[in-house]
């Protein structure tokens, strides 16, 4: 695509961003990201979502944190990290995720579900 001078749709830009997260491609996914910063699509919700996947999973949470602070777009419940907080035991940026994820989805039982194995995971 890059040789054929195309920029590749939100959607495809996706595929490679969620590609990249699961097969740990941190340096290939941040590029892409950046490409879609400066070249569009404009990034969606789901976009910073795979590159806060991709941060936590490769333990860069607070990384990930600011990336969700700085964001210019109005996170969403599944944004937040506490996956990736428990499975790096981070108890503090874990809480913070918590209490932006109850404010956002409080009747949802599946955010009840992350924090109870969030809390499980630290003995609490």
């Amino acid at each position: 695509m890059e040789q054929a001078r195309v920029i590749p749709s939100d959607v495809a830009f996706l595929g490679f961003l969620n590609a990249c997260s699961h097969a740990g491609l941190l340096r290939e996914g941040r590029g892409f990201f950046n490409k879609i910063l400066s070249h569009g699509p404009q990034p969606r919700i789901k976009h910073y979502g795979c590159m806060v996947n991709m941060l936590g999973r490769a333990g860069l949470l607070e990384e990930a944190q600011e990336l969700v602070k700085n964001m210019p777009i109005k996170p969403d419940d599944v944004i937040y990290l506490l996956s990736a907080c428990r499975t790096h035991s981070n108890s503090k940026l874990g809480a913070w995720a918590a209490e932006r994820l109850l404010r956002l989805a409080p009747v949802d039982g599946d955010c009840y579900v992350l924090l109870s194995n969030f809390y499980a995971s630290l003995g609490q």
